[in-house]
């Protein structure tokens, strides 16, 4: 992952809730434990889906299908065995595509998914919640600033942060 691309996963909604509420955050081992559970015609569906927001490329692992550039924006779906074990999405946050962001909410709402970031915290699947997170993330302040936010990454590294 670049430090100008921000990262959401794909999740079922169900996943998320507790009570009947969605949680706000997980754990990474919360997030990492979920099972996606995409039978083979949903997998077809997701597939085709990708397609049209992204175009296919050779991965380099048979574990792995990639949609679009790793140095840009990008989608990965990991696979156990053949089951579908992670669904992933890469945004280029210093030349974010609103028409991705917006097909990424469309699939995630026409599976029951929710979003989530690396650090755990849930986004409901529309533009205007993603937006507003990529806005307030790591990739944002690289992208704004890459100096600064190089000296605050060393700064922290120093202090054992």
């Amino acid at each position: 992952m670049a430090a100008w691309q921000f990262v959401i996963d794909l999740i079922p909604a169900s996943s998320a809730r507790v009570a009947g509420v969605t949680a706000a955050r997980m754990s990474r081992e919360q997030l990492d434990e979920i099972d996606l559970c995409f039978s083979n015609a949903d997998a077809e569906v997701l597939f085709a889906r990708l397609d049209t927001l992204l175009t296919e490329k050779k991965s380099w692992s048979a574990s792995l299908r990639i949609w679009g550039d790793e140095k840009t924006d990008d989608i990965q779906v990991g696979f156990y065995g053949q089951a579908i074990e992670d669904i992933q999405f890469r945004l280029n946050v210093g030349d974010l595509c609103l028409p991705l962001v917006g097909g990424i909410c469309d699939l995630a709402r026409h599976f029951d998914c929710i979003l989530a970031t690396r650090d755990g915290a849930i986004i409901q699947p529309n533009r205007e919640a993603v937006v507003r997170t990529i806005l307030q993330s790591r990739a944002m302040q690289f992208v704004r600033d890459p100096h600064r936010f190089l000296e605050e990454a060393i700064r922290l590294d120093r202090e054992g942060a």
